[in-house]
C-alpha cells in the first residue's frame, strides 16, 4: 500500500515518515510533497491509496489540492494534518470525505492511531473490491458459458447490461493454437492490452473472449488487438472475430462466425486472423466438411459450419446425408431423429462424436488385442495367434503393440496373468497350483520365478505377508 506525505515543513515531514516507516512495515511512502501542486502530480504518477496532508501551504493549500486529486483518484484516502484549529476547514475536509483530521504538535501515539484507523479502512474496502471483482468475474463467465450452450436467457442478457451500461454491442473472438491452452497468461495479457472489457474462458481446445464494445464499429479496435496478441506471445495462434451484435440474444452467431473463421484461417494456412467478413461468410459450406468433423472428434467446428448452414435453411439436406454416412461407417442410427432446435442439434453432434469415437476405439486393432488377451490370458496365447485374430501380420502388430502400449505382448500378457494371479490370491480360495493352471501357467516353479520377478516375493511369501498383516491388525484393533 502506498502513502504520500504534503507538508510545507521538512521537519514535519521527517517526523511523520519516522513514525509510519516504524510502525507501519505494509505502508510504503512513495513519494513527499511540499506543496499543493507537487501533491496533485505525484499523486498522479505514484497513484496511493493514504495521502497526509497539510492545510495551509504555500500557493495551492491543501483543501483545493484533495479536491483536484479526488477527481483522478476517488478512491484514494486521506488525513489532514494542520497546526490551525478551524470548525471551517474541518468542514470542508469532511465533504471531501477526508477519514482524520489531525491538530498539530500531535503526539506519536495519535498520529498512529489515526493512521491505523485510515489503514485498516482501506484494507477493508480493498478486500470487498476483491471480493466483487472475483464474484462479477463468475458471474461474467458463466453468462459467456450460457451462450456458448444455447442458454442465454433475459436475467443474464440484464445483467451484462448493468454491469456495462455504455456497452453498444459485443462481439466473440476464438483464439485457437498450438500446445497447451493456459488460461492466465491470455486473461493477463488481454487485461494489459485490450480497449475494451471483456469476458474469457476456456472451452476446449481454444480461449473464447466475449467483448463488450463502446464503439458502432469495432472492427479497426479487433484487428490492431489481434495483431498484437499475436507479436507479443502467441504468434503460432490463429484468432477469428466474429460480427459485433447489439442484441444479446444473437451474441451466439458472433461465436459461430469467429469459429467458422478460425477453421477458415487453418486451411488457408498463411493468415493468422482475421474478421469474420474477410472469409466470404455467404459461402455456401459442403455437408463433408461438417459430417468429417464429427466424424473426427471436432464438435466445436462441426458447431460452428451447423451455424452457417442454419443460417442458409440447409439442415435438412444435413440430416440426410449424415444419416447416409453413418449407414454407410455402420454406426447404429436407428434412434437418429431430425433435431428442431438449435440446443438439439448441438447434443447430436457431441453425442454422435462420442459414439464415434468409441466405435473406432472398439475397432482399432491394440484395443481389440488387449481385450482378447484379457479375456483368454488363462489359455496358451501366442503372439501370432492375437496378431492373426486382429488381422495384422505378427511383425507389425509387435510393432504397433509396443508403440500404442509402451509394453511387449509378452509383458502385457504376463501382467494380466500375475495382476489375475494376485486377485486369486487374496481370495484364499485355491491352491497355488490350481491358481498357476488358472491364470494360464503350466509350470508352478516357472509361475513362481515369474511372480517374484514382478513382486519381489514368491507366491508362498505374499500369502504368508498377507496373513501376518492381518494378524497384526488384529492385534492393533481396540
Amino acid at each position: 500500500m502506498k502513502a504520500i506525505i504534503v507538508d510545507d515543513e521538512p521537519i514535519e515531514r521527517k517526523a511523520l515518515r519516522k513514525i509510519i516507516e516504524s510502525r507501519f512495515p505494509d505502508l510504503e511512502i512513495a513519494a513527499e510533497a511540499a506543496n499543493g501542486k507537487m501533491a496533485v502530480d505525484l499523486a498522479e504518477k505514484h497513484k496511493p491509496q493514504l495521502m497526509t496532508v497539510d492545510i495551509k501551504m504555500p500557493g495551492m493549500n491543501g483543501i483545493e489540492a484533495i479536491q483536484k486529486i479526488r477527481k483522478k483518484l476517488p478512491h484514494t484516502q486521506f488525513i489532514m494534518v494542520t497546526a490551525y484549529e478551524s470548525f471551517n476547514y474541518a468542514k470542508e475536509a469532511m465533504k471531501l470525505g477526508v477519514r482524520e483530521y489531525l491538530l498539530k504538535p500531535s503526539t506519536q501515539d495519535e498520529t498512529s492511531a489515526a493512521i491505523h484507523r485510515v489503514f485498516q479502512s482501506i484494507v477493508k474496502e480493498q478486500e470487498r473490491e476483491s471480493l466483487f471483482s472475483e464474484s462479477t468475474a463468475v458471474v461474467l463467465e458463466n453468462i459467456l458459458l450460457k451462450i456458448l450452450q444455447h442458454e442465454l436467457q433475459d436475467e443474464p442478457i440484464n445483467t451484462l447490461q448493468r454491469l456495462y451500461p455504455r456497452m453498444v454491442n459485443a462481439y466473440i473472438t476464438v483464439m485457437e493454437g498450438e500446445g497447451d491452452l493456459s488460461a492466465e497468461p491470455i486473461k493477463e495479457l488481454l487485461n494489459e492490452l485490450s480497449p475494451s472489457p471483456f469476458i474469457a474462458v476456456a472451452h476446449g481446445s481454444q480461449m473464447v473472449v466475449l467483448f463488450i464494445s463502446e464503439k458502432q464499429d469495432p472492427s479497426d479496435d479487433a484487428l490492431l488487438l489481434a495483431k498484437k496478441l499475436l507479436s507479443s506471445s502467441f504468434e503460432k495462434w490463429r484468432i477469428g472475430i466474429g460480427t459485433p451484435y447489439t442484441q444479446m440474444n444473437k451474441i451466439r452467431r458472433s461465436y459461430e462466425e469467429a469459429l467458422y473463421t478460425v477453421m477458415q484461417l487453418k486451411m488457408q494456412g498463411s493468415t493468422r486472423y482475421a474478421l469474420f467478413s474477410d472469409n466470404g461468410p455467404t459461402r455456401e459450406i459442403p455437408f463433408d466438411n461438417l459430417i468429417a468433423a464429427i466424424f473426427n472428434n471436432q464438435p466445436f467446428e462441426a458447431s460452428a459450419m451447423l451455424g452457417m448452414l442454419m443460417n442458409q435453411g440447409r439442415t435438412a439436406d444435413l440430416y440426410i446425408e449424415l444419416k447416409e454416412r453413418l449407414i454407410h461407417e455402420d454406426v447404429e442410427s436407428a434412434n437418429l431423429q431430425f433435431p428442431q432446435t438449435r440446443q438439439a442439434w448441438d447434443e447430436l453432434i457431441h453425442g454422435l462424436c462420442q459414439m464415434i469415437q468409441d466405435a473406432q476405439r472398439a475397432k482399432d486393432p491394440v484395443s481389440l488385442a488387449k481385450k482378447y488377451i484379457g479375456e483368454h490370458s488363462h489359455e496358451p496365447l501366442s503372439l501370432e495367434q492375437v496378431a492373426e485374430m486382429v488381422g495384422l501380420s505378427p511383425t507389425y502388430f509387435t510393432k504397433l503393440f509396443k508403440e500404442e502400449t509402451n509394453v511387449t505382448f509378452i509383458e502385457f500378457l504376463t501382467e494380466v496373468r500375475l495382476n489375475k494371479a494376485v486377485t486369486l490370491l487374496n481370495k484364499n480360495k485355491y491352491s497355488l497350483k490350481e491358481i498357476c493352471f488358472m491364470v494360464g501357467y503350466k509350470d508352478p516353479n516357472y509361475f513362481s520365478r515369474v511372480f517374484k520377478k514382478q513382486f519381489l516375493l514368491s507366491p508362498k511369501q505374499y500369502v504368508r505377508e498377507k496373513a501376518l498383516n492381518q494378524h497384526r491388525r488384529g492385534w492393533s484393533a481396540p
